[in-house]
């Protein structure tokens, strides 16, 4: 049974945990553009990005690594002929799982299987970006990008997941690898890392499945105002 004294206890502990959940993750807002590409791209606009441990805060680590070329191309409408198509793994480590997930390339990377465009807020969508999916997410999708789940082949990229997509066509200006998940920041808001050079080829955004911590406050402070309610009623 609620108490107006334990219902502060439980509102200023939730409160804590809040803080430091928000000072930890790297919530973002990006805008998005659907454009003549492979599939449809919506993208909400309250996103979460996602980079190499190391550089991300604990709860939105990824380890990615380069996997060589696939033998096939997720959208042979763009595809050019002669150029590879390289394999991106990364391996989920921020303890959550995500629901949707996007790559965006930084303004020095190419690719030909976008979706549509993306970019920060603050700037124009200009960026190409598509959803990381495959035929079970989007069956009636072309862009199946996803070619690999190390646990349940379900769209979903679960905790301690790897999972392994194509960046078809990819090329970098500055000659960074498709792995290089590093710099905080979606498209144009990417800056140079911590030495003054740019250190990041593209970005991932996502969605997860769990609550964000508000959610749970409102949860929270609706109780008490209803055991509060009940207490003045009495």
């Amino acid at each position: 049974m609620f108490t107006f004294k334990k219902t502060l206890s439980l509102l200023s502990s939730l409160a804590v945990v809040t803080f430091a959940s928000q000072a930890q993750a790297l919530p973002t807002k990006v805008v998005h553009l659907d454009t003549p590409g492979c599939d449809t791209l919506f993208i909400p606009e309250n996103v979460d990005e996602i980079g190499n441990v190391g550089v991300f805060p604990a709860d939105e680590a990824l380890f990615a690594t380069d996997q060589g070329s696939a033998n096939f191309a997720p959208c042979p409408t763009s595809d050019i002929a002669g150029f590879a198509d390289p394999v991106v793994e990364i391996r989920n480590l921020s303890g959550r799982d995500w629901l949707e997930v996007w790559y965006v390339a930084n303004p020095e990377t190419t690719i030909t299987n976008y979706d549509g465009e993306a970019n920060d807020i603050t700037f124009a969508p200009l960026q190409e970006a598509f959803r990381i999916d495959n035929d079970i997410l989007d069956p009636g999708g072309i862009n199946h990008s996803l070619i690999f789940e190390s646990i349940t082949p379900d769209g979903i990229w679960e905790s301690n997941e790897s999972w392994r997509f194509i960046l078809q066509d990819y090329t970098n200006l500055l000659g960074l690898s498709p792995a290089a998940i590093n710099s905080l920041g979606v498209g144009n808001a990417s800056g140079p890392g911590a030495a003054g050079f740019i250190t990041s080829s593209g970005s991932i955004i996502g969605i997860t499945q769990i609550p964000e911590p508000s959610a749970c406050l409102l949860m929270v402070l609706g109780l008490a105002a209803a055991s509060m309610f009940r207490k003045s009623a009495c």
